[in-house]
This record gives structure tokens, C-alpha cells and sequence, in this order.
């Protein structure tokens, strides 16, 4: 496993990597209040089978950049930086794996961005077709 950074003019995110650089890619999004170490057990296991697996710190969290404001923290800045990864990582698509707060983060990405997954999978959060907002949360 290594570690691995990208910068760009908005956010820079520090990531975990694994496995050989022209398998399959698959991005493990992790949820609160984890980071990418979480993953890496998961990133071991995948890597094994062949696969690239990707392991971010979410904004805000270990080694990534982290931001004054509440606003800065919304959904579609976390989807960005997720296309800002797979932009550095030179990859069209990718497998998208999200837990807890990663799991919105990869709808969002999955259902505004279908371009760019493969597929997806979502661990331990429902899935709510009118998105995450509190008009959708509050009943």
C-alpha cells in the first residue's frame, strides 16, 4: 500500500493506493468519521484479486484539505473532489464503493455522473431517490 497525493486550484486530497496500475479501478469513499485507513483491509483483499483500489481522505478529513465553512462542505463538493481523483488517476470510470457519508457521495456521483461508473456499491445507508436533503430526511 502507498501513500499519494493530488492538488488541485480548489482541494487536495491525500489517498491510499493499492494494487497493479492497470487493473480495474475501484474507489473506497469512506464515511464519518473514518478516513482512508479504514479501508485497508478491503484495498489488501481486491489488490490480491487484481484489482487498483483507491482509498481518499473525504475533505475535511485526515490529510485532505478541510474548510472554514459549512457551505464548503456540501455534497457536490464532494462529488468534484471524487472527479478531481479520477481525472489524476488518468481513468474515465471507476468502480465506486461508498460507507455511511461516502454512500450519498457516490449516489450523487452515480446519478448526476453515470459516465464516469462503472458500477457502485453503498454500505450501512438507504438510499433515497429525492436525494439527501432535509426536505427528503425530514418527514
Amino acid at each position: 500500500m502507498t501513500e499519494h497525493f493530488t492538488k488541485t486550484d480548489r482541494h487536495a486530497s491525500f489517498y491510499l493506493a493499492c494494487g497493479p496500475e492497470t487493473g480495474q479501478l475501484i474507489i473506497f469513499v469512506h464515511g464519518w468519521p473514518e478516513l482512508s485507513h479504514s479501508w485497508r483491509h478491503q484495498l489488501r483483499c481486491f489488490a490480491a484479486l487484481g484489482f487498483r483500489c483507491i482509498a481518499p481522505d473525504m475533505r475535511g478529513y485526515g490529510r485532505s484539505s478541510s474548510y472554514r465553512t459549512h457551505a464548503d462542505y456540501a455534497l457536490e463538493h464532494s462529488v468534484r473532489d471524487m472527479l478531481d481523483l479520477l481525472a489524476h488517476l488518468g481513468r474515465d470510470r471507476a468502480i465506486w464503493v461508498g460507507h455511511d457519508w461516502g454512500s450519498p457521495v457516490v449516489w450523487s456521483l452515480a446519478s448526476h455522473h453515470p459516465e464516469r461508473c462503472q458500477a457502485i456499491a453503498n454500505l450501512c445507508v438507504p438510499y433515497i431517490a429525492s436525494g439527501f436533503a432535509p426536505a427528503s430526511l425530514i418527514a
